[in-house]
């Protein structure tokens, strides 16, 4: 299926705002099996509104125009509607109720202006938005179906669950994608583009990239792919990728590798070059206690943990890198790492999830201590 994305309004074209609403809704999308072909950005010029809603309604199955259905004058979005598809704006009136009783609710009479929410391209049919006074609809032109909805965030997101997606799978939308993610730590992009693009993958799969502090992300991406060959692809880049392979799925990492500990299993972090970024990892989960020491040694070993229970420790930054430290029952298990990135906060993160693959190895019976190509390590430390 066709599908591309408008974003209207002056203050996305201008920066003012980041156009979070795009991002979301393709990932969204994706994830249910459709993948967005274009997105676009309008400002609110009613010539140009116009110009597109018919560009992208002759190329499209499925457009999703997303903000200017507000109550002010550069609010144009259902009146270019109205002219792209010859559809002159028509009252509502059972939006028009919904409307005052949404200010009769707050004790509020209703603004004159908000009446223009209630007038829409004639033949449309209304999306409700059950917090808003805009409501959505949706305009069949052709071989195309236009979802519009308001551009608040919160507001979007909820009439794209519950208005549109539904109305997707009811009518049939054929998925035409598969989505399958994968997350490297310690590897680089370009080292792992060396030995997965040397050779095509099967018919209709793409392998896509995308780097996430502190990890790679892997999508294998089946466009009317076959299972078997779906498979055959996920066992290629599972075997390639296999010493540095920390996820999978839709779930973050940490949140897997905190997900596999003991409900009950307290963890102690204790922080030093890391300054917070592991805390800022693990703060969902129950039972976690946490301390930034200044005085923590530089040498892996003058770095003590607790003698009982679980307790991950990252020392101090020193000439020959930063240690960190597995505490489990009294069995240590550390290394020293030089983290080289010009952004301090992402070698913060770098460090955190380090610390945490340690735990995500013991956990499953590996050794704790994995080769990164992308972090030299100087000093080792495994237990007696």
């Amino acid at each position: 299926m066709h599908i591309e994305i408008i974003s209207t309004g002056d203050e996305i074209v201008t920066g003012l705002v980041v156009d979070t609403n795009a991002a979301w809704l393709s990932a969204l999308l994706l994830e249910q099996g459709w993948q967005v072909r274009r997105r676009h950005t309008v400002g609110d010029n009613m010539t140009d509104l116009v110009s597109l809603l018919c560009e992208c309604a002759a190329r499209a199955e499925l457009v999703l125009v997303c903000g200017g259905l507000g109550p002010t004058a550069d609010d144009l979005t259902a009146q270019a509607a109205a002219e792209a598809f010859d559809a002159p704006l028509t009252l509502y009136p059972d939006w028009l109720e919904v409307i005052k009783a949404r200010y009769a609710s707050r004790g509020r009479p209703m603004p004159a202006s908000n009446a223009k929410q209630a007038w829409l391209p004639g033949g449309s049919e209304i999306l409700d938005n059950p917090v808003g006074t805009a409501c959505g609809f949706l305009v069949s032109h052709g071989q195309s179906r236009l979802f519009f909805t308001p551009g608040v965030p919160f507001e979007f997101k909820q009439m794209v669950r519950e208005q549109i997606v539904p109305r997707l799978r009811g009518a049939g939308s054929a998925r035409d994608t598969e989505l399958r993610r994968f997350y490297s730590f310690g590897i680089s992009e370009s080292a792992l583009s060396d030995q997965l693009d040397a050779a095509p993958w099967p018919a209709g799969i793409e392998l896509g990239y995308r780097s996430a502090m502190p990890l790679i992300e892997l999508k294998l991406i089946g466009h009317g792919a076959s299972a078997a060959d779906m498979a055959i692809a996920e066992t290629r880049l599972i075997q390639a990728i296999q010493p540095w392979l920390v996820g999978r799925g839709d779930q973050a990492p940490w949140l897997q590798i905190l997900a596999s500990l003991d409900e009950h299993q307290p963890l102690q972090l204790i922080e030093g070059a890391s300054q917070g970024a592991l805390l800022a990892l693990c703060r969902d989960r129950v039972g976690v206690s946490a301390s930034y020491r200044q005085d923590l040694p530089q040498d892996l070993a003058r770095l003590e943990g607790p003698a009982q229970g679980l307790a991950l420790t990252i020392g101090r930054a020193g000439p020959e890198g930063v240690p960190l430290l597995l505490s489990r029952d009294g069995r240590h298990w550390g290394q020293t790492l030089r983290v080289n990135h010009p952004d301090p906060a992402s070698g913060r993160r770098l460090l955190a999830f380090a610390a945490l693959d340690m735990l995500r190895r013991q956990q499953a019976a590996l050794p704790v201590i994995a080769d990164y190509p992308t972090l030299p390590r100087s000093a080792r430390r495994l237990p007696e």
